[in-house]
């Protein structure tokens, strides 16, 4: 959880983001647009945080795991920072002065929308910047259960003229302002603990506690069956077969199951540690192509003998179940094309196959199984053609070429 150095670690983590991403850095200022930098002259971005406001929807909501669930009171200060990013050229005095500040700020414009959430993974790439591999975001922020997330604020120009005309010292330069949330900063305040109620009476009810360990999804990667080398991909993509990367935190338990969809997949799991679950997607009819949500959910046994209570349950994440392209048959029958896998048809979902720039529907197929569809090709010419097969919006990832 982080301290009273949180905001200063916000504004060091955005200038360490824009100084590593940016395709032409330039320096990065902190200060006041009204201040002569006495040590930085010519092309700079310069960022002002010029309002810091309450995040109202966590203005009375702890920090799940944190703490002790009988406590109450003096939950953590969430704070929204705004911004205000402004380019500088290398001069002001040249006719076409303003080309260089707008080239510097459509640059680093760029850099926060690619990286509108700054990650504990998010790591630095240039040794200008500092040690690679190291985070780019600030250590006190390191750990904390809310996101750096990063959003462009609409400023009207009149807007943007009441907050130059404020500082009298300053030429009104070209600039865009970015939200900052959320920032939380934790009370140091004592918690409170309500009073005993008193001794029960004999055989009267019994208080089971336990621990609160929420579990919390962060991100869905995908390791495909065929990968030789294994490679985790950040996108959730996956098809049947395939394993699902789950990370966050609090994801190890005795009594633990992850949700695929409304099916239980926890029989599938192949590895499980407190930040990582590793699950496969299992051949289920209830999985079918689309996006699927995800849910880890820790169960709760309480009692003699034990019985399962409500336990905890994760927010929810989603991976798309795609088709999987496995093999290509186009010589058992002259002109006619098999496509071997799963999920590659189902009833009552839109179904669709692309050879190349031809769509082939439903209505040609000659079968049409979860495993195998088969059609008679049209004339495509010669050379390679890729194939696809799209279920319900969602196509597969396998780059199969059919050679003619």
């Amino acid at each position: 959880m982080s301290d009273y150095g949180a905001i200063r670690g916000v504004s060091t983590s955005l200038r360490r983001l824009l100084r590593d991403r940016m395709e032409d850095p330039v320096d990065v200022t902190i200060a006041p647009p009204d201040v002569t930098i006495t040590d930085v002259t010519g092309r700079r971005l310069n960022l002002y945080l010029y309002q810091v406001s309450e995040n109202s929807y966590l203005k009375n909501q702890d920090i799940p795991g944190h703490g002790h669930p009988g406590a109450f009171g003096h939950p953590p200060l969430s704070l929204d920072l705004h911004y205000l990013l402004t380019a500088h050229g290398a001069s002001e005095t040249e006719a076409d002065a303003d080309l260089d500040a707008q080239q510097i700020l459509g640059d680093a414009m760029r850099v926060l929308h690619d990286f509108s959430t700054i990650t504990d993974r998010l790591e630095i790439t240039s040794q200008e910047v500092g040690t690679v591999g190291q985070p780019i975001l600030d250590t006190s922020l390191l750990g904390s259960p809310e996101k750096v997330k990063i959003t462009l604020q609409p400023l009207t120009l009149e807007d943007l003229s009441k907050l130059w005309t404020a500082l009298p010292e300053a030429n009104f330069r070209r600039s865009v302002a970015y939200q900052v949330s959320v920032v939380q900063i934790e009370a140091q305040k004592p918690r409170l603990f309500p009073r005993p109620v008193g001794e029960p009476p004999a055989a009267g009810p019994r208080v089971y506690t336990v621990s609160f360990r929420r579990p919390q999804i962060e991100e869905i990667g995908v390791v495909r069956q065929d990968d030789p080398d294994e490679r985790e991909r950040p996108f959730p993509y996956a098809r049947v077969g395939d394993t699902l990367v789950i990370r966050g935190h609090n994801l190890a338990g005795e009594a633990l199951r992850v949700i695929l969809g409304a099916v239980d997949a926890t029989e599938h799991i192949t590895g499980l540690r407190d930040n990582r679950i590793a699950v496969i997607v299992p051949d289920n009819e209830e999985l079918q192509p689309g996006p699927q949500p995800v849910k880890v959910v820790q169960d709760v046994m309480m009692g003699e003998p034990p019985e399962p209570h409500l336990g905890f349950q994760s927010n929810l994440a989603v991976f798309m179940l795609v088709p999987y392209i496995e093999e290509l048959d186009a010589t058992t029958t002259p002109g006619t094309l098999i496509i071997h896998g799963s999920r590659l048809f189902r009833e009552n979902l839109e179904c669709l196959t692309l050879v190349g720039d031809e769509i082939i529907r439903p209505d040609a197929y000659t079968t049409a199984t979860s495993t195998e569809i088969a059609f008679n090709l049209p004339d495509l010419g010669g050379g390679d053609h890729a194939v696809r097969v799209r279920v319900n919006g969602a196509e597969s990832v396998d780059d199969v070429m059919l050679g003619i």
